[in-house]
């Protein structure tokens, strides 16, 4: 006793450094080819996320002195914050204009002329690269703000913080805030709060329901105590490892706290059971009974976490990994420790009526069971065809969010919030991406992409080249355009020496052979915007003189796609896993092929009944769903190990009392365990972030199948199965 609670302190002491920490880029698929080009190509021009979006907004319109007074103060205060490396407003554009005497910089909003303020406007509104840094009705304006790439979330919170208290300053209209920053904030704060609120609600709802199924202050203690136990042991061992709660860590509290008084409770059922009058030997009867099913049921739910780690993704295996060992922790705790909280008052335990009854119902009416089974499985497959992968990563965030809005409005006015990047180089080693033929390669690129993807706030080295051609033609924005042969050089020659200017987007590498496209898309969802990248991808393939050019997709929003698109690949993998590691243990228990075949169906059947639903009720799978199916059968499977186990025990001949039997020891164990787990995920539905809302939803759905499948066509595949010489 005294070792349990030293261990106890020593991890608790430690739950003090446990952070929380979200970022984009853990949702890149790990150990890719993509991934390596893509630190490559952040040695030329960095994180192409790393950005603010300020929308700010004015009633009366965008062209008023004093509006664009504080636009000017703003943007020099934003300037001198740590962390910023470069803000750009539409105040500070130049037009280069090339002239007799030079090349002359021309303001394109005259600030301390408001007399000029309607040629102004006129000028940037018919402007292809200009008008898109101002909403379409007019009132609002844009202000990019790139920043450092911040490691730490503190400091960029601080710089959010810091933005948001000049913002309010300015007392604009109204302004918005988009970029990573933002919604790495929000995020953290929902994972924040929901753990907060999750561990509280577990702590008190699991206590709740184990007093109501056992009417016992004192018999519930002792699971009570386990499952706090091996969370504090968990979590505890997380922070000594250094690792901080991400996106889906915060479902380990309730997975820990409902999942780990499973081998608790089959413990007590089974002292409980006991006839010995002795307490040791009754004790040491009723582990005998439950040590081997409860550590094989153990190593399932924990090899259902542990398959996880075949979903190419942080965060998830992060979860697989971490719930795997708590559930392997709670099994130690709860053999180590658990039956020195058994005490010998603990009420025998009376059989029910109502499993008797749900037995003899079950056998008596096997068509209707048989029937309404494949009515199910017909329905879940006519539903598992329409499953498809999709992620839209902040439908997480409630529609009510402040931030969801802000996001959404720059989608809608301004043509997308989201980062696209392509890379691209001359054939020719020794090319230069300022060849004329290189270029106009490019220019077929640029041209699909601004008027097929479509995409606003484009920019690449052919905009280098229109805006040279703009300049040798008195900076008129009609001459916007590709210049022809005769007057390219002239062009490229005009504009090549302000392409390194610090306020000019990064476009071209140190050693002019390497180049992007770059520009902001709106949330299209993964499905469709692989769609338009595939549909890119055949244009250029069709198109291109590929002796000339080569290119390749990259950047934050491609890699967090590919992590979507390879989902289903690497989840049927994970479970294939998952189910074949168990299916060998269980066959190794039961020695029996037929016992395995029959214990994977009701497992199977539950699975299926949930992609069914998400099919038809048009739920998309995505990265943070998809643990879903590897996690419930690793926990459902448990429920049918006890079921056969107790069954197979049995000494009864006649095959309908054996059933009886089992219903009304295993079942009746079965149901309890069942409802304090699901009673966990259900908390879940309480949240109002949708990754955790919909986790919380599937695996409440598959484990009530699950139940309903064990206490139902369980008992009549091995009821109507068994041969003469028992199982």
């Amino acid at each position: 006793m005294s070792l349990w609670v030293v261990i106890t302190i020593f991890f608790a002491y430690h739950l003090q450094f446990l952070k929380a920490d979200f970022e984009f880029e853990k949702f890149f698929p790990l150990d890719d080819p993509d991934i390596t080009f893509y630190e490559n190509h952040l040695n030329y021009f960095g994180y192409d996320n790393d950005y603010l979006l300020i929308i700010l907004e004015n009633n009366n319109g965008v062209f008023h002195e004093d509006f664009l007074q504080k636009i000017a103060q703003l943007t020099a205060s934003i300037k001198s914050e740590e962390g910023v490396i470069q803000v750009g407003s539409p105040l500070d554009f130049q037009q280069p204009i090339k002239a007799p005497l030079g090349v002359t910089l021309v303001p394109l909003i005259h600030l301390k002329n408001p007399e000029l303020y309607p040629q102004d406007s006129a000028n940037m509104f018919a402007h292809p690269i200009y008008r898109h840094f101002f909403g379409k009705d007019g009132r609002s304006l844009l202000v990019q703000v790139t920043h450092q790439h911040f490691e730490d979330p503190v400091s960029a919170d601080l710089l959010v913080n810091n933005l948001n208290q000049l913002l309010t300053q300015e007392h604009f209209d109204h302004y918005r805030l988009a970029g990573k920053l933002v919604a790495q904030k929000a995020f953290i704060g929902y994972i924040q709060s929901d753990f907060i609120l999750f561990l509280a609600s577990a702590l008190v709802v699991s206590f709740l329901l184990l007093i109501l199924v056992f009417r016992s202050v004192k018999v519930s203690l002792m699971p009570y105590l386990i499952s706090v136990t091996s969370l504090i042991w968990l979590l505890g061992l997380m922070a000594l490892l250094g690792q901080t709660i991400t996106i889906l860590g915060s479902l380990i509290p309730p997975v820990i706290l409902f999942v780990s008084t499973s081998d608790a409770i089959h413990l007590i059922n089974a002292f409980r059971a006991g006839e010995q009058p002795d307490f040791i030997t009754r004790l040491k009867t009723a582990i005998h009974k439950v040590l081997t099913p409860t550590f094989l049921t153990s190593v399932t739910t924990a090899i259902g976490f542990f398959s996880l780690v075949t979903i190419d993704t942080e965060p998830i295996r992060f979860l697989g990994i971490f719930c795997g060992i708590g559930i392997m922790l709670s099994f130690i705790i709860t053999f180590a420790f658990g039956p020195l909280l058994i005490h010998q008052s603990y009420p025998p335990r009376k059989p029910g009526t109502a499993t008797r009854y749900l037995a003899i119902w079950v056998i008596r009416h096997y068509r209707v069971v048989l029937a309404g089974t494949t009515l199910l499985v017909i329905l879940s497959v006519a539903g598992l065809y329409l499953l498809k992968t999709d992620a839209r990563l902040l439908d997480d965030l409630p529609a009510d969010s402040e931030v969801r809005q802000d996001f959404e409005f720059v989608d809608i006015h301004y043509g997308g919030s989201k980062p696209w990047e392509m890379a691209y180089w001359p054939k020719d080693p020794d090319g230069s991406i300022w060849e004329e033929e290189v270029m106009r390669e490019a220019h077929k690129i640029h041209q699909y992409l601004l008027k097929e993807y479509p995409m606003d706030r484009l920019w690449s080295p052919v905009t280098f080249a229109m805006y040279g051609h703009q300049m040798i033609n008195g900076g008129s924005s009609s001459a916007f355009e590709m210049p022809d042969t005769q007057n390219y050089q002239r062009a490229i020659r005009t504009v090549r020496p302000y392409t390194r200017k610090p306020e000019v987007p990064s476009l071209i590498g140190q050693n002019e052979h390497y180049a992007r496209f770059t520009g902001f898309i709106p949330e299209f969802g993964s499905l469709e915007t692989i769609q338009k990248d595939q549909e890119l991808l055949s244009y250029l393939e069709a198109h291109l003189n590929h002796d000339v050019i080569e290119y390749r997709l990259t950047g934050t929003t491609y890699l967090i796609d590919k992590s979507h698109e390879m989902l289903s690949a690497n989840l049927m993998h994970g479970l294939l896993i998952a189910i074949s590691v168990i299916s060998l243990i269980l066959g190794i228990y039961f020695r029996s092929l037929k016992i395995l075949l029959i214990s994977l169906i009701p497992n199977i059947i539950p699975l299926l009944a949930t992609a069914g639903y998400m099919g038809l009720a048009g739920i998309s799978l995505k990265l943070t769903t998809s643990i879903i199916f590897a996690v419930a059968f690793g926990i459902a499977v448990d429920d049918t190990i006890h079921f056969i186990s107790v069954y197979r025990r049995q000494k009864a001949r006649n095959r309908i009392y054996r059933m009886i039997n089992t219903f009304q020891t295993a079942g009746k164990a079965m149901s309890i365990t069942t409802l304090v787990i699901v009673s966990g995920f259900v908390l879940f539905l309480f949240s109002s972030f949708g990754a955790t809302y919909y986790l919380g939803l599937f695996l409440s759905l598959s484990l009530t199948i699950a139940l309903i499948i064990d206490l139902t066509l369980l008992p009549l595949l091995l009821h109507f199965t068994e041969n003469k010489n028992s199982l």
